[in-house]
């Protein structure tokens, strides 16, 4: 669990530099990754 939390951060945190420096396909494929784990965890 402590995982998952951890790796949500990061993602989150990596989408945010990824929208700074205008890259939306890394958002998009970061987005769905993000998506994915926080279904696993529902």
């Amino acid at each position: 669990m402590k995982q998952n939390v951890n790796e949500i951060m990061m993602l989150r945190y990596r989408i945010k530099r990824y929208q700074a420096m205008r890259n939306g396909t890394m958002c998009q494929m970061l987005n769905n990754q993000l998506q994915k784990l926080l279904a696993q965890q529902a």
